[in-house]
């Protein structure tokens, strides 16, 4: 039976707070006629739209999921990315003089305050269009602790190392964003950037400007594990494992079966940065 095994041990970790952590959340739109589902805030600056035709992380039928074809960074075939990106607007976002957010690519949101600090609404002017409030409800974050602080933030990617062992060919190769396009037998596209939050979501940008949503969630926290889900259900053997050293992450992942067809082996090493 193929499986997943991870290890690793987390070292010092030196990461500041990201600039926008205390606005940083995903919203919920609750006005029935709006067409927008949901925005998310990233902590580093970086935002998600998704329109409520938009994405959805539920395959369309069941399938079986070949575990040598994906990982945290890797999409199922059975999902197209170019689908994933209908609905979906990414870009990055500062804060004006005036305290409201601008959107790069969608337009400006003023943060509507309740009681205390708890976000009720967005005063909403998107480019080329006229302003509208929504109402919105900040859904349910993780708890407030240095590894998810750490994860919680916009990465870039660096490199990644592919090795494979097995009875018959076996390979290490190192991919950069320069030069990945040399081993598109090995991987479809180079993912330029993941965003991780304490709504458990992750986004990955991929070379070719395309878009992959997908979830989270501690598995092990003392470990350095997270589960990942492309397809809204959690399984045991879809994990990966974080190792920070100062203001960098190896997020690692080890397939590895040994039956009467033989013994493999595939580990990747993806090296980030924060952005």
């Amino acid at each position: 039976m193929p499986f997943l095994t991870a290890c690793g041990d987390d070292e010092s970790i030196d990461l500041g707070t990201p600039k926008y952590e205390s606005i940083s959340g995903k919203y919920t739109i609750n006005n029935p006629s709006s067409p927008y589902k949901s925005i998310e805030l990233g902590a580093g600056g970086d935002y998600i739209v998704t329109l409520n035709n938009g994405y959805n992380t539920n395959l369309s039928t069941k399938v079986t999921l070949n575990k040598e074809t994906y990982g945290i960074f890797r999409q199922p075939k059975t999902q197209s990315r170019a689908t994933n990106y209908n609905g979906i607007i990414y870009g990055q976002y500062t804060e004006n003089s005036d305290g409201t957010l601008n959107l790069e690519g969608f337009g400006t949101i003023e943060i509507v305050y309740g009681t205390g600090e708890e976000v009720k609404g967005f005063n909403l002017t998107p480019t080329n269009s006229g302003p509208v409030t929504l109402d919105v409800t900040k859904e349910e974050t993780m708890s407030d602790d240095e590894l998810t602080n750490a994860l919680c933030r916009t990465w870039k990617i660096e490199k990644v190392r592919m090795i494979e062992q097995g009875d018959g060919e076996s390979y290490d190769i190192t991919l950069t964003p320069q030069d990945w396009e040399q081993f598109e037998g090995e991987i479809e596209v180079f993912p330029k950037e993941v965003l991780f939050s304490k709504s458990g979501t992750y986004m990955i940008y991929y070379a070719d400007q395309s878009i992959g949503i997908s979830s989270w969630k501690w598995k092990n926290q003392s470990a350095g594990t997270i589960y990942y889900s492309w397809d809204n259900e959690w399984y045991d053997d879809e994990f990966a494992t974080l190792s920070f050293s100062g203001n960098q992450l190896i997020i690692s992942e080890t397939y590895e079966e040994n039956d009467e067809l033989g013994y493999y082996k595939f580990e990747t090493y993806t090296y980030l940065v924060e952005k």
